[in-house]
């Protein structure tokens, strides 16, 4: 249900930027059931590192905006979500996040019941955290394949997987943001 009420919170765009909604669905349901205390960051990490990689562009794709395959539409717009998340949070300094950006969209008005275009979804988001991270990593991964070193992300966010579980190492560069993106949050 959760995965569902995320969709009321972005404007509807047109079906080849379905990535972005099913995606932020994928990403935002477990995080914001960590912060409500529905799940532990140890599931939903897991879950990350064994699900995200069915996100990885496959022979013949061409970017998200042009590839819709189940994978690349769900766990591709994860992905997406996840690398914006972690540049708002290096750019901010770990204060501000993609729940932020998303949070900035909704005050502007972009819900379900609006159009809007992808370029306006994203400059919103961007405007709301004060760093243009959406629309700048859209111009890369939107239009052309693009294979994020996912084992090195995982080992910077302190991120190791041991069999079906997770282990964390807090001494990780990134780790300070991993924590950071379970944390509650409230405004």
């Amino acid at each position: 249900m959760v995965h569902e009420m995320v969709h009321t919170a972005l404007p509807d765009m047109p079906d080849r930027y379905a990535w972005l909604s099913e995606g932020l669905a994928v990403y935002v349901e477990p995080v914001a059931r960590v912060q409500a205390g529905d799940l532990t960051a140890r599931e939903i990490w897991q879950a990350m590192m064994r699900d995200m990689p069915k996100g990885l562009p496959q022979a013949g794709d061409q970017g998200l905006d042009n590839t819709g395959t189940w994978g690349r539409k769900y766990w591709g717009g994860a992905m997406f979500c996840l690398l914006a998340d972690i540049e708002i949070r290096k750019r901010t300094n770990n204060r501000l996040g993609l729940q932020d950006a998303m949070r900035g969209v909704l005050a502007a008005g972009g819900n379900h019941e609006q159009d809007w275009p992808i370029e306006r979804i994203l400059a919103t988001a961007d405007k709301a955290v004060g760093v243009d991270v959406l629309t700048r990593l859209h111009d890369e991964m939107g239009p052309k394949p693009i294979t994020p070193d996912l084992a090195a992300l995982w080992r910077d966010l302190g991120l190791k997987r041991i069999g079906e579980d997770a282990e964390f190492d807090d001494a990780a560069p990134l780790a300070a943001i991993r924590k950071a993106i379970t944390a509650p949050h409230f405004q």
